[in-house]
């Protein structure tokens, strides 16, 4: 089974638009988990969030992939250009994308259904952009 999470932060890792405005923080900015990490400093810069939320794999096609994936930028407080900067950059490297083979696997196909949403964490005050992407995938063997 291939991890949709994993597979399209391979794939936007291998967007220079993408990685450009992204900060210094560990892992390349970009993070497939639902929570960001402990040490994660925006301060140092923008990073990206990846998480599954749900999804039904064809019954015929059983390695066949069908997510709902959360994807969420992050950036420090008052920072709302760059979190739209790094919004725009990631929808034009992932939206319409068909047919990537990465070393996770086969990216088959990825739509943005909802987005975006701006926010601000109600703690922190940094700003967040939100967005849901469907996604097609299928292992590469």
């Amino acid at each position: 089974m291939v991890d949709v999470a994993v597979l399209v932060r391979e794939h936007l890792l291998n967007q220079v638009a993408v990685t450009a405005l992204l900060g210094t923080n560990l892992n390349g900015s970009i993070y497939a988990a639902s929570d960001l990490p402990e040490h994660f400093d925006p301060k140092l810069g923008a990073c990206i969030l990846i998480c599954r939320a749900g999804g039904i794999p064809p019954a015929e096609i059983p390695a066949l992939i069908i997510a709902r994936l959360q994807v969420r930028v992050w950036a420090d407080q008052e920072r709302y250009q760059l979190a739209s900067d790094v919004y725009g950059a990631l929808h034009d490297a992932l939206h319409a994308t068909c047919n990537v083979e990465l070393d996770e696997g086969f990216l088959l196909a990825a739509l943005e259904v909802t987005g975006p949403q701006e926010m601000s964490d109600p703690q922190t005050g940094w700003v967040s952009v939100n967005s849901f992407y469907s996604v097609t995938a299928r292992p590469n063997s």
